[in-house]
């Protein structure tokens, strides 16, 4: 089955926002054994959705589309499709109700009249959680789908509308799996997986997404898929981190949970990334117990007892800074393991032997107490998650058993 997404709107274009929605429907698509063959991104301009309708309907057995269908003059997805069929577009009273008993005891604006309108032979897709309702029709070989860009709503539509309808399109079920590298850069995990004896019926995916490296396995037999993951983790089981969502973050909380061990971290130049890293996890407050922002080497001395003799003699990007820093926060915040971070992410800072990049990391906890001195390349942002990455990985090595 050929399966496009059209997603619309001129601010994903113009780099306003992210288009989730396309990222989304791939991953809801994957899990009926289905894959998407293009995406097309168009701007709000009913020609230009129109031309790009009619192309996909020549090629496509589904079309999803996104977008252009709220209740202001920029949302013309239902006009385009109207010109798509040739037609023209009646108002809805069913659809109508649906949006007026949304509003409650307030009457809904007049623009929201716009909603109403579906092309003569489209069917509306009622919804219970907007103003916008769905379309479905048939343009060529096609099947339309047409769901609001507000992705709450839209996976509102696709759990409602479209599973049920692609529960019975696909034909071969695909068995994944999503295995966790960190460590070890992408292209040299792919060199090393290649020379292992990976059926060809076994997909290989690759993706980068630092802290971590994935591998998405994928293929129409269970076995031959557990069986491939198990023979990568094999040969690279101090980089494997865990399947599917068992993230770097998750990991560790986990390790440390399993031997009653708390922790808590001590950040410059990564600001709190670790700790955010690891409070967006759901139940971190059973083993992290906090943070400290020490960008200041004030904050170092008055809040974490690193010594004026060291920031002077050693400096605040030093091995002996980050052991004081790590050794601070764990007596601070009654942590049994603390962590710290103290660096240059840049562009600026540099200094004699101190090159942009310089990161100084301290580890303290029952059985350790480590630093290292790293040199990192890439710009800040990757910088700093990569600091946040290698502070993690090590307690993880350490207490992975």
């Amino acid at each position: 089955m050929r399966i496009e997404i059209l997603t619309i709107g001129d601010e994903l274009l113009d780099g306003v926002i992210a288009d989730t929605n396309a990222q989304w429907l791939g991953q809801c698509l994957l899990d009926h054994g289905l894959t998407i063959v293009r995406s097309t991104s168009v701007r709000d301009d009913i020609e230009s959705i129109k031309q790009v309708m009619l192309e996909v309907s020549t090629r496509a057995d589904v079309c999803l589309c996104t977008g252009g269908l709220g209740p202001t003059n920029d949302d013309l997805t239902v006009d385009a499709l109207a010109a798509a069929l040739a037609v023209d577009c009646a108002f809805d009273d069913v659809v109508w109700a649906d949006i007026v008993t949304r509003y409650g005891s307030t009457p809904p604006p007049v623009n929201n009249r716009r909603q109403a309108r579906v092309p003569v032979g489209a069917e509306a897709l009622r919804s219970t959680v907007g103003t916008a309702p769905g379309l479905k029709v048939r343009v060529g070989r096609c099947s339309f789908f047409l769901f609001p860009g507000v992705p709450r709503e839209l996976r509102w539509h696709v759990r409602t509308y479209l599973d049920p309808f692609l529960s019975h399109q696909a034909s071969t079920q695909l068995f994944k799996k999503t295995l966790r590298f960190t460590g070890i850069g992408e292209s040299n995990l792919a060199e090393s997986v290649e020379a292992l004896a990976i059926p060809n019926s076994v997909a290989l995916a690759y993706r980068t997404a630092l802290p971590e490296n994935h591998i998405r396995l994928s293929g129409p037999n269970p076995t031959e898929v557990d069986d491939a993951a198990a023979l990568i983790v094999a040969h690279h089981k101090k980089c494997f981190v865990g399947f599917d969502e068992m993230s770097l973050a998750r990991t560790v909380l986990n390790l440390c949970r399993a031997r009653g061990l708390t922790l808590s971290t001590a950040e410059s130049c990564t600001g709190g990334l670790i700790a955010a890293e690891l409070t967006s996890i759901p139940g971190a407050s059973a083993t992290f117990t906090g943070c400290i922002v020490s960008y200041s080497n004030a904050v170092k001395m008055e809040q974490l007892g690193v010594s004026a003799t060291v920031l002077d003699t050693a400096g605040a990007v030093s091995e002996a800074c980050a052991m004081a820093m790590a050794e601070g926060v764990a007596k601070r915040l009654k942590s049994d393991i603390g962590i710290s971070i103290t660096g240059i992410a840049g562009p600026g800072g540099a200094r004699p032997g101190k090159p942009v990049g310089t990161i100084c990391f301290g580890w303290y906890g029952p059985g350790l107490k480590e630093t290292r001195r790293v040199h990192l390349r890439g710009d800040r942002d990757r910088i700093r998650v990569q600091s946040m990455g290698l502070a993690l990985d090590r307690i993880r090595r350490e207490y992975a058993g």
